[in-house]
C-alpha cells in the first residue's frame, strides 16, 4: 500500500497545507465580517448577475433583455449559469469553484515542474510556492475566474510542451481564452512557437512537411470554433471583438505604463523573493525545455502595461503567472543542484539533506511572512464590498420603485441585489459610456457623463462622490439621499458612497412656463423659462437650444435691475456651473439651466430681470434682437 502512495505523498502534503491555508484565510475573513461569507471583489457579483439572467432565459445580459458582452470571463459565467439552474445563491458555489481550481493549480505546478526536471524536491518547492502565495490564496477565495485561468493555462502549456499544437492542447488554449481574454495572447505565443518549431525542423525552400502544417490548420479551426461565438456576439452588439471590460479599462493615453510594470514586478517579487531570484537561474533551462512557459511569463508581464495604466485588484490580471513563476523557479533550483553535483560541491557540503532542508526553510520563510497580510487583505476587502456595494444594493431594493433606472460606479452587487436596471458609468456593461470613460477624471469626464446619462435619464445615482465631484456636488443635478461607508480603504475606491436623486440637464424637449424667442449670436436660442421663488429669492430655470456647435464656453449673466438699469442682484456662471458648458452642446440639444438668486429687501417698483451670454475672458456679449441682453421677467411689488 505504501509503495503505491509513496510517489504521491509530496503532492498530498502540498494539498493538505493548501487546505489548511485556505481555512486560515477563511477564518480570518469570517472573524472580520461577523461570520458573513462574501467575495473581496464586487466583480464576482457581475458574474452572478449574468449567470442568473442566462439561467432564467434572459440571454447573455446584465439588464434582462439587453444583450451585452460585459463578462470578461464568459466560460466562468456559463459555469455559474449551470449553478443557477438549481439555486440563485451563487456565492458558496463560486467560492468552492475558485478554491478547487486553486488546489488543481497546485497539483499541476508540481506535476509540470517534476516533468521538466525529474527532481521531486524542485517540484515540491514549486508547488509550495503556489500554496504559500498570499495573492493566489486570496484569489482562491474570491469566487472569481483567476484560479481557473491559472489551471487551464498551466495544463495547456504542459500538454503543448509534450505534444505540440495538437487538438487537445488547442482546445485547452481556446477554453482558457474564454476564461480570460489574456488567453488569446497565450494561444498566439503558442502559434509563434509552433511555427518556429516548424521552421527549425521541417521548413525548407523546396517545401514544407504536410503533417505539421495540417496540425496547425486543424488547431486554428478548433480554436476558432470555441472562441469565435463570443467574439461574434461582441461584434454584433458593440462592433468590437473583445468583451466590454477590455475597452472600458484599456489605457489609451500612453503606449506603455512604466508604473504598471513597476508595480506588477513588485507584487511578484513580494509573492516570494527567493522564487524570483531562482527564476533568473531557470529561464535558460526552461527555454530549452518549454519555450512557451518563458514566452508566456515574460510576455504577459510586458503586455499588461500596454493594456492598462494601473494595477487593478492587487495585480489580479497577472496572478495566473504565479504558477509559471514557481515552475521556472523550480527548474532554476534543479539546475543549481545539478551544477553543484557536477562540480563536486555536493560531496563537499556537510550534509546534503540538511542543505535541502535549509533551502526549503528559506524558500518557505520568504513567502510565509506575507500570509497574514493577505489573509487580512481578504477580510478587509470582503468587508468593504459588503459595507458599500452590498449595502447599496439592498437599500435600493427596499427603498426604490422596481421600474427605476440607476446610474452606478460598481455595478455587481448593486445590480444583482437591487433587481433594478442600471447604467454603468464605467462602461463595463454600458458601452455607450465609453466616450466618457476615455476622458480624464474630473470635469471633462463629468461633462461627458452628464451628456450621455441625460439620454437615458436615470432616476438615481449610486456612486463614489470624489470620482464625480463636479457631478455629485452640483445640486441642480444630484441630491444626496442615502450614505454608506466603510472603516477601511483597501479595495473600494473610496470609503464612502452615496445614493443621489437626479434631474438631468439635457432634454429631448422642453415645456417652459413662459416661452420666448431669443436667439443669441445666431448660435444659441433661449426658448423659454420657468419662474418662481419668494420675497427673498428668485428661482429661474432657463431652457436653451443649441443651434450650431460653438468652441467657446459662454457664461450666463442674470441681472436684477431697477428702472435706471442699476444692478440690484445678479448671477454669473456657465450653464450648470460648467457641467453643461456651451462648448459641449451639440446642434438641437435642449438644456435645462436652473438658478437661484438672493434678492435684497424692499425691491423698487418695476424691477426687471435681464439675461445674456458673454465670454468671461473678453467680456464680449452675444447680440440678441439688436441688444446684448433680453428681458425675461418683471418683478412688481
Amino acid at each position: 500500500m505504501w509503495k503505491r502512495i509513496r510517489p504521491y505523498w509530496p503532492l498530498a502534503l502540498l494539498l493538505l497545507i493548501a487546505v489548511a491555508a485556505l481555512g486560515y484565510f477563511l477564518r480570518t475573513e469570517l472573524a472580520f465580517t461577523g461570520g458573513v461569507l462574501g467575495s473581496p471583489l464586487d466583480d464576482a457579483w457581475i458574474h452572478f448577475q449574468f449567470a442568473r439572467n442566462i439561467s432564467q432565459g434572459n440571454g447573455f445580459s446584465f439588464n434582462p433583455g439587453d444583450p451585452q458582452p460585459g463578462s470578461t470571463a464568459p466560460l466562468w459565467t456559463i459555469f455559474l449559469a449551470g449553478v443557477g439552474l438549481f439555486t440563485q445563491g451563487f456565492m458558496v458555489p463560486a467560492l468552492l469553484l475558485s478554491a478547487s481550481f486553486f488546489l488543481l493549480t497546485i497539483g499541476l505546478t508540481y506535476g509540470f515542474t517534476f516533468w521538466l526536471t525529474q527532481n521531486k524536491f524542485a517540484a515540491f518547492l514549486a508547488g509550495l510556492g503556489v500554496v504559500l502565495s498570499g495573492r493566489l490564496l486570496w484569489a482562491g477565495l474570491a469566487g472569481m475566474e483567476t484560479t481557473a485561468f491559472a489551471a487551464l493555462s498551466l495544463v495547456a502549456v504542459w500538454l503543448y510542451t509534450k505534444k505540440g499544437l495538437r487538438p487537445l492542447p488547442t482546445l485547452l488554449f481556446a477554453l482558457a481564452s474564454q476564461i480570460r481574454p489574456e488567453g488569446h495572447l497565450l494561444f498566439g505565443l503558442a502559434v509563434v512557437d509552433s511555427v518556429w518549431r516548424l521552421e527549425i525542423r521541417d521548413w525548407s525552400l523546396k517545401g514544407v512537411a504536410r503533417s505539421p502544417i495540417s496540425n496547425l490548420l486543424i488547431s486554428f479551426l478548433i480554436y476558432l470554433l470555441v472562441s469565435a461565438p463570443y467574439a461574434l456576439f461582441s461584434l454584433s452588439v458593440t462592433g468590437k471583438p473583445l468583451p466590454n471590460t477590455f475597452y472600458a479599462k484599456a489605457d489609451t493615453a500612453q503606449f506603455f505604463s512604466w508604473r504598471t510594470l513597476r508595480e506588477t514586478m513588485t507584487l511578484h517579487w513580494l509573492d516570494n523573493p527567493v522564487s524570483l531570484i531562482l527564476v533568473l537561474f531557470g529561464l535558460l533551462s526552461t527555454w530549452r525545455k518549454s519555450r512557451l512557459s518563458v514566452l508566456w511569463l515574460v510576455g504577459l508581464w510586458l503586455l499588461t502595461p500596454v493594456v492598462v495604466d494601473q494595477v487593478w485588484h492587487h495585480g489580479r490580471y497577472t496572478m495566473p503567472l504565479i504558477p509559471f513563476q514557481m515552475v521556472v523557479a523550480g527548474v532554476g533550483l534543479a539546475w543549481l543542484l545539478q551544477r553543484l553535483g557536477n562540480s563536486g560541491w555536493r560531496q563537499k557540503l556537510p550534509n546534503y539533506p540538511i542543505t535541502q532542508l535549509l533551502t526549503l526553510l528559506i524558500f518557505t520563510l520568504s513567502a510565509l511572512w506575507q500570509l497574514p497580510q493577505w489573509a487580512n487583505m481578504l477580510a478587509t476587502n470582503t468587508k468593504e464590498v459588503q459595507d458599500i456595494d452590498v449595502a447599496l444594493g439592498r437599500w435600493l431594493a427596499e427603498n426604490t420603485p422596481p421600474d427605476v433606472l440607476i446610474a452606478v460606479d460598481d455595478i455587481g452587487a448593486i445590480g444583482f441585489l437591487s433587481g433594478r436596471r442600471i447604467v454603468d458609468m464605467n462602461g463595463l456593461v454600458s458601452p455607450e459610456m465609453w466616450p466618457a470613460v476615455q476622458q480624464p477624471v474630473g470635469l471633462p469626464r463629468d461633462r461627458a457623463l452628464t451628456r450621455l446619462l441625460s439620454q437615458s435619464q436615470p432616476d438615481y445615482m449610486a456612486v463614489f462622490p470624489l470620482w464625480h465631484w463636479e457631478l455629485t456636488s452640483n445640486t441642480a443635478v444630484s441630491q444626496p439621499i442615502h450614505k454608506v461607508e466603510t472603516a477601511t480603504h483597501t479595495i473600494i475606491f473610496q470609503p464612502e458612497a452615496y445614493i443621489y436623486r437626479t434631474e438631468w440637464p439635457y432634454l429631448a424637449e422642453a415645456q417652459p412656463q413662459e416661452r420666448i424667442a431669443a436667439v443669441f449670436g445666431e448660435v444659441i436660442e433661449l426658448i423659454g423659462y420657468d419662474v418662481g421663488g419668494d420675497e427673498a429669492t428668485l428661482e429661474l430655470t432657463f431652457y436653451w437650444r443649441s443651434l450650431v456647435p460653438v468652441a467657446e464656453d459662454y457664461d450666463v449673466f442674470i441681472h436684477v435691475v431697477d428702472a435706471e438699469g442699476n444692478i440690484l442682484a445678479q448671477a454669473d456662471r456657465q450653464p450648470l456651473n460648467s457641467l453643461a458648458a456651451t462648448s459641449v452642446w451639440q446642434p438641437s440639444d435642449v438644456i435645462r439651466d436652473p438658478y437661484t438668486i438672493s434678492l435684497p429687501p424692499d425691491l423698487p417698483q418695476d424691477t426687471a430681470v435681464r439675461v445674456g451670454l458673454y465670454l468671461r475672458e473678453t467680456g464680449v456679449r452675444l447680440p440678441v434682437n439688436g441688444r446684448d441682453f433680453v428681458e425675461v421677467v418683471r418683478i412688481a411689488n
